[in-house]
């Protein structure tokens, strides 16, 4: 009874060993995944960061003309009637 026991429990260690190894849902899988979720997580944080940057760069933008004006002529080089743009560059 013994002997029949150990060989079916070493039977069904084979084949958890199996199918935690070799079958779909492997761990090599498992630890592929978890990279990967890893990466992705990273990715969303920095594109959540960046979308709050150009949520306030937005609001800022549409509160005041003032900003607006300083937009419109820092970043798309706009400048008024009779004005001389002068761009300094800073090293």
């Amino acid at each position: 009874m013994k002997k029949l026991l150990f060989i079916a429990g070493v039977f069904i260690l084979i084949n958890l060993n199996y199918s935690l190894f070799f079958q779909n849902n492997n761990i090599s899988d498992y630890f592929y995944l978890n990279n990967e979720n890893n990466t992705l997580i990273k990715k969303i944080t920095a594109i959540e960061l960046q979308n709050n940057n150009l949520s306030s760069e937005i609001k800022e933008l549409s509160s005041s003309t003032h900003s607006l004006e300083n937009f419109a002529r820092y970043n798309l080089g706009l400048v008024k009637k009779d004005e001389t743009f002068v761009h300094v560059i800073t090293r």
